[in-house]
């Protein structure tokens, strides 16, 4: 039974990583050995990964910036964690994918899949208008702000529950040096400042 878990895991982990295109996926990630309490992971098609372990309650309990110009190989030892669920958070410059730990006994697994991806905002600005894109994939309250260079607030979106959004904006009304907008959405907060010169 156990090498039968061990071969399906691997069988898993290599037809994911095959199903792997470059034009749709930020990164991926894979278990490339679970021992013990002893986790190995590749990343694929990253460059530059900020990785995190969260406890259950979501506090923070490891963070670390990685990068390379071809694969990132992490190794963690959980053995001094109890018990219980944890959630390793690696995030790109598009995107947060969490995945979940289970810790039990003398044993950690990875989960192969995440258990959420959120995309972050992009912002294109062109012909004078800034627009602001991003998916709500679990069309949970959203709402979008802009405050000038003083932190006065000068727009509201008010909530959008949208799988997709889009905004545009005409910036040039706003007479402030700079701009900064503040979009929340599943549970998280992107921030982004601009300049008006």
């Amino acid at each position: 039974m156990k090498n039968l878990f061990k071969f399906s895991l691997v069988l898993g982990v290599a037809l994911l990583t095959m199903n792997v295109h470059a034009s749709d996926i930020d990164f991926s990630l894979g278990v490339k050995k679970e021992e013990g309490r002893i986790i190995t992971i590749v990343l694929n098609d990253a460059k530059k990964m900020d990785l995190s372990i969260y406890d259950v309650k979501n506090r923070l309990i490891h963070s670390e910036n990685v990068a390379s110009q071809k694969v990132i190989n992490r190794t963690y030892d959980l053995k001094d964690l109890p018990e219980g669920t944890y959630y390793l958070e690696a995030e790109s410059e598009l995107k947060i994918s969490r995945y979940k730990i289970s810790v039990v006994g003398s044993t950690a697994v990875l989960s192969e899949t995440a258990i959420s991806d959120i995309y972050k905002p992009v912002f294109i600005e062109k012909d004078g208008l800034l627009t602001v894109s991003f998916i709500n994939s679990q069309k949970s309250s959203a709402t979008i702000k802009i405050y000038d260079h003083e932190d006065n607030e000068v727009y509201d979106s008010g909530l959008l529950k949208d799988q997709k959004i889009s905004k545009s904006f005409d910036l040039s009304n706003i007479k402030s040096d700079g701009y900064t907008f503040v979009i929340n959405y599943d549970d998280k907060s992107f921030i982004k400042s601009f300049d008006n010169k």
